[in-house]
């Protein structure tokens, strides 16, 4: 929570195919504007104080992620491993 407060970067490592609907806010960039300047977005029933300059980064072991559409369209998926089976998966999924 500090990192979204002070716009730093997080990185959660090992995330499987199933992403803990408590980062949906985060994902969605649900933030919500008080005020002039203040923005604020609701994590867990938490209001949080939010930076713009804030960054997540997700990083998974898995070969060829696939995540729900939702998710695929809120980030950036980039895929870092050169598998034979990735490769085949996604040509065959064109």
């Amino acid at each position: 929570i500090d990192c979204i407060q002070m716009g730093g970067q997080c990185l959660l490592e090992a995330v499987g195919s199933e992403i803990d609907a408590i980062l949906d806010p985060v994902l969605s960039r649900a933030v919500v504007k008080r005020g002039r300047t203040a923005m604020i977005i609701k994590i867990g029933g938490e209001e949080v104080d939010y930076d713009p300059k804030f960054q997540l980064y997700l990083q998974s072991k898995l070969p060829n992620p696939h995540y729900r559409p939702e998710i695929s369209a809120q980030c950036t998926i980039i895929n870092f491993i050169v598998t034979p089976e990735g490769l085949e998966d996604q040509i065959l999924a064109m």
